[in-house]
């Protein structure tokens, strides 16, 4: 710190505690929340500090300091994860052997009617145009008639009560084993639900995974939005924030151990759809990923948000075995949920 300037040695501070957060985030995916929860903030947050270092990168390089040197090489590391978050290798494909799966957390088709004067009915007609050969639905809720959506094939993971909140699978293709992954024991069909799949002379088994919301209230993302807020306020904004996240870090963690040793006893390759409610930079999608190929970092382009709220956050994915190749991923524009529907062609 030699020779810089009181201001200079205030960013230089500033910039080394940026610099180890950001290294920690790094790290985050590998640390299990229910050893050490508070790290996880640090994943979900890791475009923010990325984004930090790189304008204190822009500072010192400006100045020609040395100091830029350490902001270049943790940034350097941190490139690898930057596919995950801004698609950079879009491929199409026109190859008619492929098929197409589409993934969607449907927020119970509007039922409570969060977005005015859009119908269930809607919603119905979007899935039936997208014309996917496997549809994966989280919060699926259909407690009169199940909707067929022009689907031969099907799979509703039921919970005690038919009213309940559960998940569905839809295929143009036979599903011959349908279950659901217990979690300690539990049949929690609002989690993950399975189907065993032939596709032509393959068999492939579909998990469609909804793991535990941080459940914020409409409050909470008042707080996030709003711009002037009193002290009181604030403090009572972080601190329900923190507790609702603390406790659903930790219930994901205890779920996708145990999803995942069910998937690594798979008879046949896998493809993954759901909602994780966590980000690329997270235990629980590091824990499912593992060997898996992601396939917005295998064939997306731009941005990867799927959750409406809150921009720039990407919760949703569609996976699948590293022996299959993905091209034509894309998400929908149009808003029928607090979710946005992904999609990508899979090549067996």
């Amino acid at each position: 710190m030699k020779g810089l300037s009181i201001l200079n040695k205030l960013i230089f501070l500033l910039n080394s505690l940026s610099l180890l957060l950001l290294l920690l985030s790094y790290i985050s995916p590998y640390i299990n929340p229910t050893i050490f929860w508070p790290i996880s903030f640090l994943g979900l947050i890791f475009p923010i500090l990325f984004l930090v270092n790189f304008l204190f990168l822009v500072y010192w390089f400006i100045g020609l300091k040395k100091q830029m040197w350490a902001n270049i090489i943790v940034l350097l590391i941190g490139l690898q994860y930057f596919g995950d978050y801004v698609g950079t290798h879009p491929q199409k494909s026109e190859d008619p052997s492929t098929i197409k799966v589409l993934s969607y957390n449907v927020r119970i088709f509007n039922a409570y009617k969060w977005i005015p004067n859009l119908e269930k009915e809607t919603i119905f007609n979007f899935l039936k145009k997208a014309k996917a050969d496997i549809l994966c639905i989280q919060e699926f809720y259909a407690p009169e008639n199940i909707p067929d959506l022009d689907y031969e094939f099907r799979h509703i993971g039921l919970q005690t009560k038919k009213s309940q909140w559960h998940m569905a699978i839809y295929s143009n293709y036979p599903q011959i084993d349908k279950s659901t992954v217990n979690i300690k024991g539990e049949r929690m069909n609002n989690t993950c639900i399975y189907s065993d799949i032939v596709i032509l002379n393959d068999t492939v088994r579909v998990y469609n995974i909804h793991l535990a919301s941080n459940w914020f209230k409409s409050s909470d993302y008042s707080f996030l939005s709003e711009t002037t807020m009193e002290k009181e306020n604030i403090k009572k904004g972080v601190i329900s924030i923190v507790r609702r996240m603390r406790v659903s870090y930790q219930k994901r963690a205890a779920e996708v151990l145990t999803i995942k040793e069910h998937m690594n006893n798979s008879p046949y390759p896998i493809i993954v759809c759901g909602d994780f409610n966590d980000t690329p930079l997270s235990f629980a999608y590091q824990k499912i990923k593992d060997e898996l190929a992601d396939s917005f970092s295998a064939c997306g382009k731009g941005f990867g948000a799927s959750f409406v709220k809150i921009p720039g956050l990407r919760i949703d994915y569609i996976m699948h075995d590293k022996t299959f190749e993905s091209f034509n991923y894309h998400k929908q524009k149009e808003v029928l949920s607090d979710h946005y529907a992904i999609s990508c062609e899979i090549k067996l």
